[in-house]
């Protein structure tokens, strides 16, 4: 069956304004509108899947108006991991926000959020790819401070905007300069391409300061905290475990048309690697202080991105694809794992009002479902076996083995001594949510906030012990970014 490749992108925006009309236009509207948004997130899940199965190993472009698209194995683990998770934030909501009276808006703004994704992994050249971002970005910033009655998520939205602003504005100043040096911004042309190599460097460095701002790349990583803190749960999940990624993901799609490995242009996965180091162990010291779970849960985020960008950066550096496989699969678990977990800590968020981990203290054995899946993803986060989480940190680490020499070793070293450090804030939390002692009172949560909790522990533990069918897919993706510099 042959997909046209605007389609996911299509019933994404459409889908949005059509969650926000059935929602103010019938009665019980909150609930049409949340039904609405699980529908068109069911649907382009599989426009997605249907996408992956239809295209081949090199990209196909397609025109559509004015953009054109790309379809490649990056683009389809993106959407993929972005639909999916939507879809799952959006069953949660169902259940989260039903008090909430402005529940189309949210609805229209999370589908226009995902599409923007949607566009990002399809973009085609470098132009679109920023519009869609934008369009992501934008509707993050609303999500954000959705609870405008709210003086935190006010203050973190307009934080988030002013940031991020300055970051699209550098990046949007990094691919003019690419445009003046090649004439053109489409990434097959790109590919072959070759800019003068100070023009080079710098639009490069001006890629990575302004995607590393919405990638929260330490340090440019300050909005994060606030942002994650102050959105709805679900919204917290879809920042955490998709929106950052996106950030990544475009800076990386942007930085392979320098090259890949030996025949990069210069050292930018070398930088991207130091960034990583420094990115993982400034999250990790920041979390062990943290006393409110979803803080806690940000903090570790950025963590978590420099564990991604270690081994994307060591592939792309030195072309190896074992870590870039390692970083994007560590994607694909983090979206799960932290997705999973700002899920769970939202559940006991809306059950006990508050978010203080002393106040919860022994929650997470009143509420299994929340508590003990909460456990897992942290585990996993931290890298304990037999969650998916030690297998992709497993592979990023064998990448930084095959990369040999002091660095291969120091890469090694760190990602090992921030995964054990991880655990300073980890095992208390834990500790103190499935103490004995603590709250008493044993409330039940709906199954539509446990139920994609429950789903993804599933999942983590299941990647963990058979994780070929989802490797098969990453290493369609990062072929795709090892073949930047010829496709």
């Amino acid at each position: 069956m042959t997909v046209a490749p605007f389609l996911p992108i299509l019933l994404l925006a459409g889908g949005a304004v059509l969650a926000f009309t059935v929602g103010r236009a019938v009665r019980r509207g909150g609930d049409a509108s949340a039904a609405t948004a699980v529908v068109v997130l069911g649907a382009s899940f599989v426009s997605f899947l249907l996408l992956g199965g239809s295209s081949g190993s090199t990209p196909a472009y397609a025109p559509a108006g004015e953009v054109t698209l790309r379809v490649d194995g990056l683009g389809i683990f993106l959407g993929l991991v972005g639909t999916g998770l939507g879809l799952a934030v959006a069953l949660y909501s169902f259940a989260y926000m039903r008090h909430e009276r402005e529940r189309p808006t949210y609805n229209a703004l999370l589908l226009l959020l995902i599409a923007g994704i949607a566009g990002i992994a399809l973009a085609g050249d470098l132009f679109n790819l920023y519009v869609f971002f934008e369009l992501m970005a934008v509707a993050s910033y609303a999500l954000v401070a959705f609870h405008r009655e709210r003086a935190e998520a006010v203050e973190a939205g307009m934080k988030y905007v002013i940031i991020s602003g300055t970051g699209s504005a550098i990046a949007l100043l990094g691919i003019g300069f690419v445009y003046l040096g090649a004439g053109t911004l489409d990434l097959a042309s790109l590919s072959t391409s070759a800019l003068p190599r100070d023009l080079a460097l710098l639009a490069a460095g001006l890629l990575v300061v302004g995607f590393g701002v919405k990638a929260a790349v330490v340090p440019m990583h300050t909005w994060l905290p606030d942002a994650h803190a102050a959105a709805p749960s679900g919204i917290s999940a879809m920042l955490s475990g998709i929106v950052i990624q996106s950030g990544l993901l475009a800076m990386v799609r942007a930085l392979a048309i320098f090259g890949v490995g030996p025949s990069s242009a210069f050292s930018y996965g070398l930088l991207l690697a130091f960034l990583a180091v420094l990115t993982m162990t400034v999250g990790n010291l920041i979390a062990m202080h943290q006393r409110d779970i979803k803080r806690l849960l940000a903090y570790s985020s950025i963590a978590q991105m420099g564990y991604i960008l270690l081994g994307l950066g060591i592939g792309l550096e030195y072309g190896i694809a074992i870590a870039l496989v390692g970083g994007l699969f560590h994607i694909l678990n983090h979206a799960l794992m932290k997705g999973g977990a700002f899920l769970a800590a939202g559940v006991l968020q809306d059950t006990y009002g508050t978010r203080d981990l002393d106040k919860l203290r022994g929650a997470g054995r009143r509420i299994p479902a929340a508590g003990l899946t909460f456990a897992l993803f942290a585990l996993g986060l931290a890298g304990v076996p037999p969650t998916a989480g030690f297998l992709s940190k497993l592979f990023i680490a064998t990448g930084a083995v095959q990369a040999g020499g002091a660095l291969g070793v120091f890469f090694v070293v760190a990602l090992i001594a921030n995964s054990v450090l991880s655990l300073a804030y980890y095992v208390p939390a834990l500790t103190g949510l499935l103490a004995r002692n603590g709250t008493r009172d044993s409330p039940r949560a709906s199954w539509l906030l446990t139920g994609p909790v429950i789903a993804f522990a599933v999942l983590v533990l299941l990647l963990g012990v058979w994780p070929d069918p989802a490797l098969r897919l990453i290493e369609d993706a990062a072929r795709t970014l090892l073949g930047g510099a010829q496709t």
